[in-house]
């Protein structure tokens, strides 16, 4: 799932796991330096853009009509934001310094944390938990293959910080993997498909469809949940995951109030 690009890459054919090693180095020093950003087509997450808005000092909404173009999940109907390069000619990051590198750095997406490793989730029901898998990216611009020390994928992944990034994420991936896993023959309404764009990635505003709908006059959450979700981007994204399980695939813990409709009382002779 997390691949820096969406295009066809160099990967190398063989499944990797945590415990897997291989070497490799980022350095300004090496020729290839920045050069890996210049052919940028990065897929963003629902925790990406709350990390992103939050060092661009941007509302959601104006994030995603700023840095971002439409896409959709690979083999799927999902909706996805791409980051938008600084042209369709160089396909050049947009928070690229060319002499010091990526200016938003320790905000920068999942996907950028992960290279020069493609990382994806499948899906089996008939187990407790996704089976994780990776696999080595070698492209012919890179020049860090095989330098500085032996490092298991596991401990790249600690190094980059990427667990943060898959907590957060997990509602979401399971979304899509349940989505993957019904087939292309299930259709969602283009109205859902907005609604689901809205609930992973528009946190702002979907915080305003928490509050200035009847949304909690319909669902029952947790008051301590509803309070932090005022301010806290990621209880907005808790609810926004809960509410989505529950429209997709009528699953999950978010229940609905029995709703009554109104009457009048009438006095008889």
């Amino acid at each position: 799932m997390y691949a820096p690009k969406d295009y066809p890459q160099p990967i190398v054919p063989v499944r990797l796991d945590l415990d897997s090693t291989f070497c490799f180095s980022c350095e300004k020093d090496l020729a290839c330096f920045t050069k890996c950003c210049r052919t940028n087509n990065i897929s963003l997450t629902p925790y990406d853009i709350i990390r992103m808005k939050k060092r661009l000092k941007l509302a959601s909404d104006e994030f995603i009509y700023i840095y971002t173009l439409p896409g959709k999940v690979e083999q799927s109907d999902l909706p996805i934001p791409i980051l938008k390069p600084v042209s369709e000619e160089t396909m050049i990051c947009p928070f690229l310094d060319e002499e010091e590198g990526c200016t938003i750095y320790e905000d920068r997406p999942v996907a950028c944390r992960y290279y020069p490793i493609a990382a994806g989730l499948f899906h089996n029901s008939d187990l407790a938990d996704n089976e994780r898998f990776f696999a080595l990216i070698k492209e012919p611009v890179c020049l860090g293959h095989d330098l500085g020390q032996e490092i298991t994928i596991a401990e790249w992944r600690q190094r980059q910080g990427i667990p943060e990034y898959d907590e957060h994420n997990a509602g979401w991936v399971e979304i899509i993997l349940k989505r993957k896993s019904l087939g292309p023959f299930v259709n969602i309404p283009e109205k859902t498909l907005e609604m689901f764009f809205m609930a992973s990635y528009n946190v702002d505003a979907f915080r305003r469809f928490i509050f200035e709908s009847k949304f909690l006059d319909i669902y029952i959450v947790d008051e301590d949940l509803v309070e932090r979700a005022r301010q806290d981007d990621l209880a907005v994204l808790d609810i926004a995951m809960k509410w989505l399980k529950k429209t997709l695939y009528g699953e999950g813990e978010l229940e609905i109030r029995e709703l009554t409709a109104p009457f009048e009382t009438v006095e008889v002779d």
